[in-house]
């Protein structure tokens, strides 16, 4: 895995190389600015001048080389993030619709958000540090062992004991605890965006309390999780503070007896608390880091999503569709034994409208995409306008089909911006006339800001408000195909007339209706049942 995050960044090692080099300059800076306070608290009788000019010096360089390795270290990590946050959208591009019918929302919202953040540390505060810590161990045990052999050997062991056994064992330790801390918190996720999302049935249903309650107990887990992770990382610098103290007591009688106690060795003993400063770092490395990596695995895992078998046909679809037709349709999801469709075959042609009625999970939803080619079909054909679907273009295909599905998606932008989606160049007439078309004028102009009032969860238009406003949305965008699913399921009698009559009235394509109301098939000017799989016509 490490592997493949270094690929991100193959292109910028020059600059991580500088990244490393003003580091490693940065502590010997600040090491020689320790050593040389040393030698000046001991120079007594000699000129203290040249001395105050080296301490000056070797600051001006530890704080110049400090900047360089921050600076290059974050531009390497926010490059590394921009572009890998680029393939990870663009992934999301390549699943959607179809790859993406199975991914939860919440963890979707946090493999897309939190978890490419927390990669950073990986870019920014593990690459350089480690090569830095090591080289920065290297030169300084060498340093000492040129002065005595055995002070470099306890160096180099407090060293190895400080940057690398402890923070290897707390890594492995923390690991643990913060994938359990991301899998809870990812469920508490998840839990609020239902419990946001289903606002308008919860309260109608007098479920609200219930949903809250399963909330707060989803919630409350997190406590315990945080509290192991906080655990350990209360413990990050005692063992490290115990191995150093230690080692420098060490240092200091093995010194003092092997010089009868001489202040020749007081800079040694001074600097000796600078050399681990890096090393600490790495101390306090394996919280973030194991955080960083397992919010890295989740990436990976939806990179890795396979991507629907979709072959884009070569043909472009240029005229409005007037006819679809399915023959003999079997389909079935993959991985799974069962069999959503079994040799379906229905007709639809321009001006038409149809309606597919079935109990819940028969197969409605799935026929429906199908026909707007999310899937491919594997046995039987799809054909539009005498062509299999197939051979055309998805793009062509989607321009001339608007779908509505159960709820409404609406955006937080302005009423305005809701209707236009990019479609700039829509005049304030077209959009006051579709308004109109679905009777929702008078409830815009009592907006604060009419048409450019922002909506959001709290915009107080009803569910039945909100159909009617992507409805309007789908007349502003021209197409020949309108494919409705549920989309009146959950609304009262008014509203779903209001849809019923507006689609009848304005929409001058074909119509695909999917419902489980029996009452909203008189629209239907054609009907069909879906049942075990099997499609027979009922209208």
């Amino acid at each position: 895995m490490i592997r493949r995050m270094l690929t991100y960044v193959g292109y910028l090692v020059p600059v991580l190389i500088f990244s490393w080099f003003a580091g490693l300059i940065a502590e010997l800076g600040q090491v020689f600015v320790a050593w040389q306070a040393g030698r000046l608290f001991i120079s007594g009788s000699q000129s203290v001048r040249p001395l105050l000019w080296w301490l000056i010096g070797g600051i001006l360089i530890a704080a110049i080389g400090a900047f360089a390795e921050q600076y290059a270290g974050h531009y390497v990590a926010f490059k590394a993030l921009a572009d890998l946050r680029n393939v990870v959208y663009a992934k999301v591009q390549r699943l959607a619709p179809a790859g993406l019918d199975n991914q939860r929302s919440g963890d979707l919202l946090k493999a897309v958000g939190d978890d490419i953040e927390a990669m950073e540390v990986f870019y920014a505060h593990t690459i350089v540090p480690i090569a830095i810590g090591a080289t920065f161990t290297l030169v300084l045990a060498v340093t000492y062992a040129w002065y005595d052999l055995v002070a470099g050997l306890l160096v180099l062991a407090a060293s190895i004991l400080v940057g690398g056994v402890l923070p290897l064992y707390r890594y492995r330790r923390l690991r643990t605890a913060n994938a359990r801390l991301a899998q809870v918190q990812g469920e508490t996720q998840q839990q609020m965006l239902e419990a946001v999302r289903g606002r308008d049935a919860l309260l109608q249903l007098h479920a609200a309390g219930q949903k809250m309650a399963a909330v707060d107990a989803q919630y409350q887990q997190e406590g315990p999780a945080q509290q192991a992770v906080g655990v350990l990382n209360g413990q990050k610098g005692q063992l490290a503070w115990l191995v150093i103290i230690g080692t420098w007591l060490a240092l200091a009688a093995w010194l003092g007896v092997r010089t009868h106690f001489s202040l020749a060795v007081l800079p040694l003993l001074l600097a000796f608390p600078f050399d681990f400063r890096p090393l600490l770092a790495l101390a306090n490395l394996p919280d973030s880091l194991s955080k960083g990596l397992g919010a890295t695995k989740r990436v990976f895992v939806l990179l890795d999503t396979p991507e629907p078998n979709q072959t884009d046909g070569t043909q472009a679809l240029t005229d409005n569709i007037a006819d679809v037709q399915v023959d003999h349709l079997t389909y079935a999801y993959p991985n799974r034994a069962q069999t959503v469709l079994q040799d379906v075959s229905l007709q639809l042609r321009q001006g038409q409208i149809g309606g597919i009625v079935g109990v819940s999970g028969a197969g409605k939803s799935t026929l429906a995409k199908l026909l707007m080619k999310w899937y491919p079909a594997p046995k039987g054909t799809i054909a539009i306008n005498g062509v299999d679907a197939a051979d055309w273009q998805t793009a062509t295909v989607w321009q001339e089909i608007n779908y509505l599905p159960q709820r409404a998606q609406i955006f937080h932008a302005t009423v305005r911006e809701n209707l236009q989606l990019g479609a700039k160049n829509l005049t304030g007439d077209a959009i006051k006339r579709v308004l109109a078309q679905v009777k929702l004028t008078e409830r815009i102009d009592r907006m604060p800001m009419g048409l450019d009032t922002v909506l959001n969860a709290d915009s107080g238009l009803s569910a039945g408000e909100q159909q009617r406003l992507a409805l309007a949305r789908a007349f502003l965008h021209p197409s020949s195909l309108l494919i409705l699913d549920e989309p009146t399921s959950n609304l009262d009698v008014i509203n779903e007339q209001i849809i019923l009559n507006s689609i009848r009235d304005y929409y001058p394509g074909m119509v695909l209706m999917i419902t489980h109301r029996e009452e909203t098939l008189g629209f239907c000017d054609v009907v069909w049942r879906l049942a075990d799989g099997q499609l027979t016509v009922e209208k």
